[in-house]
């Protein structure tokens, strides 16, 4: 169990090397990192103006107060308020993660179909090879569950802000790891507990994916470390129950 957040952790670096050593790979993966960056520097350039109106509308201490009212606003006014904006900088950006992933999902599921053949042998892997407008579809309806629940923690003071950023890293790394589950259990439900039994996998892949300057450098080769990462962990996930 305590290997698992490693693994996840260190399937980044196994990403980056296969890709680096398959080139027409990577080519493809350079067209939703460009979309994510677009995006994400639009993101910046609207929301950013507006970060001084919202922690306006959480607080707005007296600067002048003492005593413990004084020190209270002058952690709020110094420690917290940058905090807050730099978890809706990291929520803004995987927001954006998913977007480009929604656009970028024929490309992914292209990826790692090639990969999971390449990694089992043609004959081993699962046949899914799906139109782009049903891989897109598909991957709206995972995007909306993944998207909803960190916003929502988001919203819910101290304990919901501190779990947040689990929950998207987490949640990140399924929609990652999802792309080449699918190939071989079509149905979400069953995929989503049996990776839920795997949190500290979870989290180690999507951590780094929502740490500033980390995330831009890593987000191009994810999807090769989270088919190599379920590739090298399908045997472990719990076995689909039958279908009825």
């Amino acid at each position: 169990m305590l290997t698992a957040f490693p693994k996840g952790l260190f399937a980044h670096a196994k990403g980056i090397r296969f890709a680096l050593a398959h080139k027409g790979y990577l080519a493809v993966a350079v067209v939703p990192f460009v979309l994510t960056l677009a995006l994400f520097a639009l993101g910046l350039g609207l929301v950013g103006p507006g970060g001084d109106w919202l922690t306006g509308r959480l607080w707005v201490p007296d600067p002048a107060a003492t005593g413990l009212a004084g020190v209270l606003a002058w952690l709020y006014l110094h420690v917290v308020r940058y905090l807050l904006y730099l978890l809706a900088v990291v929520l803004m950006y995987f927001l954006f993660m998913v977007t480009a992933n929604i656009v970028a999902s024929p490309l992914y599921d292209g990826i790692a179909g090639r990969m999971v053949r390449r990694l089992r042998g043609e004959a081993q892997a699962a046949a899914r090879d799906l139109p782009w407008w049903r891989v897109m579809a598909e991957e709206i309806k995972k995007a909306v569950f993944v998207a909803v629940l960190p916003v929502l923690l988001f919203f819910v003071p101290v304990v919901g802000q501190l779990l947040a950023p689990v929950a998207a890293a987490c949640l990140l790394a399924f929609d990652f790891l999802d792309f080449a589950f699918c190939r071989d259990e079509p149905r979400f439900g069953v995929r989503l507990r049996a990776l839920a039994r795997r949190p500290l996998l979870l989290l180690g892949f999507g951590l780094p994916l929502l740490i500033p300057v980390v995330n831009i450098v890593l987000f191009p080769f994810a999807i090769f470390g989270a088919t190599l990462l379920y590739c090298d962990t399908a045997g472990q996930l719990p076995s689909p129950a039958p279908r009825k």
